[in-house]
């Protein structure tokens, strides 16, 4: 039985590339670009955490993808750039503003990401090694919503102090 990709190689090609467009429109869709001065150092961090998870996939060889010319720089790539910022950006556009509705959101939120992650694995366009498995990436995405969290309400209050007007010499 020969599978989808095998009669239809160049789907698998361009699956990554689709799903780079389809993030930055969602993003133009639903993302409040009002705060973007806000939110952009969580986009910033979290290509900055895909970059570095992207160094542990090629050092230690735990997960690979397949797809495209020379995958083990391009695909990632496109995740760093794509859909790793938009999803930082959206996870904290509405984020809570207590910890256990945090905890929550983040749960909600690593639901999708395995999810996509395992469409992703079912149609072979990524493939698991040595002990890394679906589990750990659940629980990987868990720490990562998590830190973006924290990352956010760590210099929010700098933003937003910053943003207000400065006091008036006079009052001072």
């Amino acid at each position: 039985m020969t599978s989808f990709h095998s009669k239809h190689p160049k789907v698998k090609n361009v699956f990554f590339i689709i799903l780079f467009l389809l993030s930055w429109l969602w993003f133009f869709l639903q993302a409040d670009k009002t705060r973007l001065r806000e939110l952009f150092g969580v986009a910033v961090y979290s290509s900055f955490l895909g970059l570095i998870t992207d160094l542990i996939m090629v050092k230690y060889a735990l997960w690979s993808y397949k797809g495209l010319p020379q995958p083990v720089f391009s695909i990632p790539l496109l995740l760093d750039f794509g859909v790793y910022p938009v999803v930082a950006y959206l996870f904290v556009q509405n984020l809570p503003g207590t910890w256990g509705r945090i905890l929550l959101r983040t749960l909600i939120w690593s639901v999708f990401a395995i999810s996509l992650e395992w469409i992703v694995f079912k149609t072979n366009h990524m493939q698991y090694h040595a002990w890394w498995s679906t589990k750990l990436s659940f629980l990987a995405d868990i720490l990562i919503y998590l830190s973006i969290a924290g990352v956010y309400r760590f210099y929010r209050p700098a933003y937003v102090n910053s943003s207000q007007e400065p006091p008036s010499p006079v009052n001072r």
